[in-house]
């Protein structure tokens, strides 16, 4: 399972809280309906196993959309001269979990 599956099927909150936690874990792992850190990936964790740098993006990717008024908000900043590759990663990233309109 890929993150963007796993965030639009059970919101970005699940991931948002675990990032809260200092940790320099390379992975994350839902297991049993609880997240780990590891950094190892071993078989019993399954298909539920998330590299910790690429949650951290798509959680901050997320935030930043929402802070810029959904989708069409942050779209809105491109067109407009805003040549942050950080936004339009977020965008990708928004789009990648939920599509091409807004939550």
């Amino acid at each position: 399972m890929k993150p963007e599956q796993f965030i639009r099927e059970f919101g970005p909150n699940t991931f948002r809280i675990s990032m809260s936690f200092v940790n320099t874990a390379k992975y994350l792992v839902v297991h049993e309906g609880e997240i780990d850190f590891t950094d190892e990936i071993k078989p019993h964790h399954g298909e539920r196993v998330f590299e910790r740098d690429v949650v951290n993006r798509l959680i901050e990717s997320l935030d930043l959309v929402k802070k810029l008024g959904g989708l069409q908000g942050a779209k809105a900043y491109v067109p407009d001269g805003y040549k942050s590759d950080r936004l339009k990663q977020a965008i990708k990233d928004h789009e990648s979990i939920y599509g091409g309109g807004d939550e």
